[in-house]
């Protein structure tokens, strides 16, 4: 995401530079625009990013991650006289049965009213709401906590993305590009494996540089990332390839291709096939590969730490503790099965829901946009657009 943005800013400041200038696109007529005009549209803009980088940051990373580690529901017995008795109680509850009047467990009872009665609670997890979840990490870390391990998650991803442009080189090959971040997030696997103990442990006085572990837990964490790493690149590269060897996509970039209407049909099914195998690709294999991360990152937390959810560390008794003798960390196969249905649904449902807030933000931002370039450009709106296109082809 890092990387999209600071490519979209540049482009986007090379694109209002020529647009301020003479430009001789289209029909040969120079077009003058407003620096005032731009000056709007780009602070629209940014706003816009950068609200969309913080949706995208807190409900497509922090809570997801949450999730990922949250213990399924958890009951406890809480004597009934520590209940409200004005407001039901926000949890589904077993009370112990009481014995019929007269019996002779009721004369027992009442013979030993010291005892108080008992409720079996059991608590939805925390993650299983959004507002819930937000609730949580203020009350325990802060108004900010939505935000919390950003400093590191910067820091992960502007040096990822340096280590990406120096392995692809000058190449434009989206391929290499893809091997390259796969070799790059791989060696940061230890800044990934910091960021998720940000993310999913109380607030500590330590600074961000100092949660990054030891380099000598990279071969524990390594395959995971690099797993991770890979599914997402497939997730990323596959749709466009299948889609794009094929049909009417495959000659898009021929000059002498002349398309008709039957060919908008034709992309619009190949569009359709691509976002299919997108959402497959997306749940068969990347959500796996987050979640087994997640849980290998999390199996290797300092025992100093708290985590800011319920956290079972055994994994179910999967795992020993390296301060007990055991290796330190779960497996890649236990760290995906150790994770229940209940919860797989439970992050599935939070996935769903995060897709249709983006949605509606970028839908919502859109119509801003048009509505504003309507106001501000006017009748010249034809000619900018032509301009745009025109700057966009060349560079």
């Amino acid at each position: 995401m890092i990387d999209h943005i600071f490519r979209r800013g540049f482009h986007t400041a090379h694109t209002m530079h020529g647009m301020m200038v003479d430009s001789d696109q289209g029909d040969d007529k120079p077009v003058q625009v407003s620096p005032i005009a731009l000056l709007v549209l780009f602070a629209t803009s940014l706003v816009f990013v950068l609200f969309i980088f913080g949706i995208g940051y807190t409900y497509g990373h922090v809570i997801p991650t949450l999730c990922m580690i949250e213990s399924s529901e958890t009951e406890a017995y809480v004597p009934v006289s520590n209940i409200e008795s004005t407001e039901p109680p926000a949890y589904s509850a077993t009370a112990t049965p009481k014995p019929a009047r007269g019996s002779r467990q009721d004369v027992d009872d009442e013979a030993d009213m010291d005892e108080p009665d008992l409720l079996l609670v059991r608590n939805k997890p925390i993650t299983a709401s959004i507002r819930q979840t937000i609730l949580h990490l203020r009350a325990r870390a802060g108004f900010l906590s939505r935000f919390r391990g950003m400093s590191m998650y910067l820091v992960w991803s502007f040096v990822s993305m340096i280590l990406i442009s120096i392995f692809s080189g000058a190449s434009g090959v989206r391929i290499y590009i893809a091997f390259a971040a796969i070799v790059s997030q791989t060696l940061l696997a230890t800044l990934h494996m910091a960021w998720i103990h940000i993310v999913i442990s109380e607030p500590s006085e330590k600074r961000w540089y100092q949660r990054i572990p030891s380099y000598r837990t990279w071969p524990k964490i390594a395959p995971a990332t690099a797993l991770w790493a890979t599914t997402n690149q497939v997730v990323s590269i596959l749709p466009m390839l299948v889609t794009g060897s094929f049909g009417s996509l495959k000659h898009m970039n021929n000059p002498e291709y002349e398309p008709d209407k039957k060919d908008l049909y034709a992309v619009g099914a190949q569009a359709f096939l691509g976002m299919f195998l997108t959402l497959a690709l997306f749940l068969l294999l990347q959500i796996p590969a987050s979640v087994t991360l997640v849980r290998v990152a999390a199996s290797m937390l300092p025992e100093e730490d708290e985590t800011i959810v319920p956290f079972d560390r055994t994994f179910g008794g999967k795992t020993t503790p390296a301060i007990v003798g055991g290796q330190g960390k779960i497996g890649l196969v236990e760290a995906w099965r150790s994770f229940s249905w209940a919860s797989r649904t439970r992050l599935v449902r939070l996935m769903i829901k995060v897709a249709l807030i983006s949605i509606a933000c970028w839908v919502l931002f859109t119509m801003v946009l048009v509505a504003e370039a309507h106001l501000l450009f006017g009748d010249s709106l034809g000619e900018v657009m032509k301009t745009v296109h025109g700057i966009g082809r060349h560079n």
